[in-house]
């Protein structure tokens, strides 16, 4: 097998060197205003399969200009679009003998238009993959591997990111942060997954994934960024989605939503909202073994859990164009979640005298209630596209929480309440600007941001009462109030350098002035400042049309969560298992370097090397001779952490057509292939004391497509992770799952359908084993993943893209 893919991969990166060039050659005359102040788009298109695709489309602003495109023989058109003229158009044909370079001389530009064009090349089909220094961009909308799912799935189908234990996503082996138009959620974990799940994928235009967030965005960025962008401009009359997915095992989750947009002359809007009822059930085991008697003493736990989780969610955003350069943009976010959960734990000491036999019933029901509120305007001043961006964001969330216990030790029974009510407020405001110098491909990107964040949550007990009336009539013993606030003042600037057509460079430093005061009844009041520069840079060396080159650096600061501070008992409780914060973690002072190659974009091989001054992770704390846990959080030092990561495509028609299938154009969603994928993770803590040697931790997949009879498309995924050591977890067994997906489209793409079988083997489950001072754990962690999903969207109405106006906030700036 290793043999075969090298022998691929040599098969085509050979092909691509060998690949033919066809240059072009043109300079624009300008009328009244100098040809460089008037920004210029070129679109270059052929005929292909009997369709016209566009093969290049490009913004320049010099004057005199040569294009680079594969050589194919066919009849070419050249069209170049400008914000003040009429479009300029043309035609000409490419044969074998064509001289490499075609001259098409000088072009005038004509009378003043008053509606924004554009220049466009055509010759290739659009590509669903764009690979820059600084990001990847993945374009969602009427991509059909990706657009018939929710934006949950479409986001684990991107190639590199994996499910992140605990929740969440993790990139190059580090939890990735999920941002919203360049805005990152406030969500909670929960609540975040319930939204990524409810929202169809056919409301995104496209995913951004940056691996290595530059100096733009914030330094308190915990890994990589996740940017979900909407879809885009829409029409003068109403158009929209209306989506419904349901899934069944032994539970039952539905999922309906829509999305409607409108457009009128001066302001266009856009509204999601959508519902979710997801019932899952979940088993928990662990072995735990208490080394500080003699002889040891083994706990084993049993837990089982029916949750009940429903989720609505109501997006409005609307966009008021006061001019061709000034707009307001609107956006609203509210959701609401109930949260409903049962279960049963039972917890043994085999061979203890006397023995331990504890049972414990619990039962909760959260609510957690979020209003988002963000005002921006934005002034072009120029047809140089300087740009200020002004932003002003405002959150609240809270979230009430009400548990009861009843435990039963041998013949004794007792009762515990556990009730919480979190308050969430977040607000920040920023200016940004962007300056461009398009005549020397030099760009400035700078803004100042000032946020404050205040959190209170009050945790109100009684635990272990003989009574059962403090089930109905609650009454408390002990409260823990705490208190969280931080304000940060920053400020950046981001440089970017275009060399040529080949290399651009990126290169930025943010000063973040940071200040952290928690407090609670039952601690001490911890202050703390930071101030420090965060210094970032990036490279991309574009060797050709198909080979990209890229290095990637930055230095972050990575703040605990405020969760890990809260000296509550928030997690789960019975009278030998409990957690809580610890206010004396320290922020995670971080360097991060990538290096990456990509080969056609999709094919790539990346390293990823990350030095964490300090990295806070989890621990269970076990005193000498108890048989209490208390699960907390521990600072590390000096962690070194680095991901290997490949990535290689293999089209059927490879093996029919050998490697004339090059010299034709490359439709992915019409083709069948495999994509195969791997990565190695390594962390190295020195203060963490592994049982077994740390091996690092193996994950290999593949993801495929087969295009069926009746136009039926077949998409197969398959990963495998291997034993092996993820941070202070050694994962004792494989972990794997099979999905399989059949889908189609009718009436012109209008309307989607597809059927999944997920986890078909049942084989998603978690088995790891840490050790810690007096304390080692084995845990086993499994959840309903066998599923069937029915998934069907009806699109009606029609949704234009325009680059330099969205619905929702773009990415300038970073959030």
């Amino acid at each position: 097998m290793t043999r075969l893919l090298g022998l691929i991969c040599f098969l085509l990166f050979s092909a691509h060197l060998s690949a033919q060039s066809q240059w072009i050659r043109f300079s624009v005359l300008g009328k009244d205003i100098p040809c460089e102040d008037v920004p210029k788009q070129v679109i270059l298109s052929t005929l292909i399969a009997g369709k016209d695709s566009v093969i290049l489309k490009e913004q320049f602003t010099d004057c005199q200009q040569l294009l680079e495109i594969p050589k194919r023989t066919g009849v070419y058109s050249f069209t170049i679009k400008t914000q003040l003229y009429q479009p300029v158009l043309l035609s000409f044909e490419i044969k074998e003998t064509t001289a490499d370079t075609i001259q098409l001389g000088e072009l005038a530009l004509k009378e003043a238009v008053s509606e924004l064009d554009e220049v466009t090349v055509t010759g290739i089909p659009r590509k669903f993959i764009e690979i820059d220094a600084d990001k990847t961009t993945l374009l969602v909308k009427d991509n059909p591997v990706l657009s018939i799912s929710s934006v949950y799935d479409a986001i684990l189908k991107v190639p590199g990111i994996m499910p992140y234990p605990g929740g969440g996503f993790a990139v190059g082996g580090q939890m990735a942060s999920v941002y919203f138009e360049g805005v990152p959620s406030s969500l909670s974990t929960d609540d975040l997954m319930s939204l990524l799940k409810s929202l169809p994928a056919s409301s995104v235009e496209k995913i951004e994934i940056i691996s290595n967030p530059g100096a733009s965005f914030d330094a308190n960025v915990s890994g990589a960024i996740i940017n979900i962008n909407s879809i885009g401009k829409p029409t003068k009359w109403l158009s929209g989605t209306v989506t419904l997915n349901y899934g069944l095992n032994q539970n039952q989750k539905i999922s309906p939503s829509l999305v409607l947009s409108g457009r009128q002359s001066k302001w266009n809007w856009q509204m999601q909202v959508g519902y979710s009822n997801m019932e899952r059930s979940s088993r928990d085991t662990s072995a735990r073994v208490l080394n500080s008697f003699n002889p040891v003493i083994g706990l084993n736990s049993d837990r089982q859990e029916q949750t009940g989780s429903s989720y609505y969610y109501f997006k409005p955003a609307i966009t008021f164009n006061f001019s061709r350069r000034s707009s307001l943009i609107l956006n609203y976010n509210g959701s609401f979640g109930d949260n409903r959960i049962k279960g049963n734990s039972v917890t043994e000491s085999p061979g203890m005298l006397p023995s331990v036999n504890l049972q414990t019933a619990y039962k909760s029901r959260n609510y957690g209630m979020g209003n988002e509120g963000m005002i921006k305007f934005r002034q072009e001043f120029d047809t140089l596209k300087r740009v200020l961006n002004v932003t002003a964001f405002y959150s609240n969330y809270q979230n009430r929480s009400k548990r009861s216990n009843t435990q039963q030790i041998l013949d004794t029974s007792d009762f515990s309440i556990l009730d919480y009510y979190m308050n969430i407020h977040r607000f920040y405001l920023r200016a940004d600007a962007e300056i461009p110098f398009e005549k020397i491909k030099f760009y400035v990107n700078t803004g100042v941001k000032y946020s404050v964040m205040h959190v209170d949550n009050t945790g109100s007990y009684n635990l272990n009462n003989t009574s059962s009336d403090i089930l109905e009539n609650r009454t408390y013993s002990s409260v823990i109030d705490f208190n969280y606030l931080e304000d940060n003042l920053a400020a950046y600037v981001d440089l970017k350098k275009k060399l040529g057509k080949k290399v651009s460079l990126g290169a930025g430093v943010r000063a973040e002035n940071f200040s952290l005061k928690r407090a609670s009844n039952v601690t001490s009041t911890a202050v703390n400042h930071y101030f420090n520069f965060f210094p970032s840079f990036n490279a991309i060396y574009r060797m050709n049309s198909l080979v990209n080159v890229i290095g990637t650096y930055s230095r972050k600061i990575g703040i605990p969560g405020f969760s890990q501070y809260d000296p509550n008992n928030s997690g789960y409780y019975d009278p030998l298992s409990s957690s809580s914060g610890n206010t004396q973690l320290k922020p995670n002072f971080y360097d991060n370097a990538q290096f990456k190659i990509t080969f056609f974009d999709y094919a790539q091989f990346s390293v990823n090397f990350t030095h964490s001054q300090f990295l806070n992770l989890g621990e269970v704390v076990a005193q000498p001779n108890s048989l209490q846990t208390v699960q907390t959080f521990r600072t590390y030092k000096d962690v070194n952490s680095i991901n290997y990561f490949v990535a290689l495509p293999v089209p059927f028609v490879l093996f029919t057509k050998g490697l004339k299938f090059m010299d034709e154009p490359v439709e992915v969603d019409k083709m069948s292939f495999l994509y195969l994928y791997s990565s190695f993770t390594k962390t190295r803590i020195p203060d963490y004391n592994y049982v077994n040697p740390n091996k690092g931790m193996w994950t290999a997949g593949v993801y495929s497509q087969f295009i069926l009879p009746w136009k039926i498309r077949l998409n197969v995924e398959y990963y495998l992770t291997g034993k092996g050591n993820y941070q202070i977890y050694e994962f004792v067994r494989n972990r794997s799952a099979l999905d399989v997906t059949f889908s189609r489209e009718f009436y012109d793409k209008k309307l989607k359908a597809s059927v999944s079988f997920e986890d078909i083997f049942n084989k998603d489950q978690s088995n790891n084993r840490v050790s810690f001072p007096n304390i080692e754990m084995n845990s086993y962690s499994k959840q309903d993943t066998r599923i069937i999903w029915f998934k069907v969207s009806y699109s009606f109405g029609r949704v234009e893209k325009n680059e330099s106006e969205g619905l929702n906030l773009p990415n300038v700036g970073g959030e």
